[in-house]
């Protein structure tokens, strides 16, 4: 059977530190070290409102049940997805054992950011079906199921657009 993160993190005795830190090593890897400033821009570019998004931005820096709230579901988002349990898990152990200290503001950008690669790429599960259609034609349906943020965080992914999901169409 294969670990969960929750079963991780009780198990290293994640602290708010480690998994703020974790959050940010693992975008580090994901993103190939992508500095703060260009996901500061991809955030308020992607924004549906990039003053609100702003606001989110300063809510995450200045209370840090909520900044713990989104590294967590970054942290979900990633364990789930193929392949990335690892990368969490290095991020994580890495995070326990040398937690530098990060301004509050990077670190919220950092999260931010994560939910915004979450939200507009995070799927939870695709499901593509091909169907003959009455009229003889091949016909492919595709289903996206995405993940959701829950409490606080709501309001900061729903700052981003969702890419839109691929119409039904006949093959040619």
């Amino acid at each position: 059977m294969t670990e969960t993160l929750l079963a991780f993190l009780e198990s290293i005795e994640a602290d708010a530190d480690t998994i703020e830190q974790g959050t940010r090593y693992y975008l580090a890897e994901h993103t190939n070290d992508l500095p703060h400033g260009d996901m500061h821009a991809a955030i308020l570019a992607s924004a549906v409102d990039a003053g609100r998004a702003e606001d989110y931005l300063r809510l995450l820096e200045h209370q840090s049940d909520v900044l713990e709230q989104g590294a967590l579901a970054v942290l979900s988002a990633a364990w789930e997805e193929p392949g990335q349990a690892e990368l969490v898990r290095n991020a994580l152990l890495d995070a326990k054992a040398k937690l530098p200290v990060i301004e509050a503001g990077i670190l919220a950008i950092v999260v931010m950011y994560g939910l915004y690669l979450h939200t507009t790429g995070g799927k939870k599960r695709e499901k593509r079906v091909v169907e003959r259609s009455a009229n003889g034609r091949f016909k492919e349906t595709t289903e996206i199921e995405y993940y959701s943020a829950t409490s606080p965080l709501t309001a900061i992914t729903g700052l981003f657009r969702r890419p839109p999901l691929p119409q039904d169409h006949d093959e040619q």
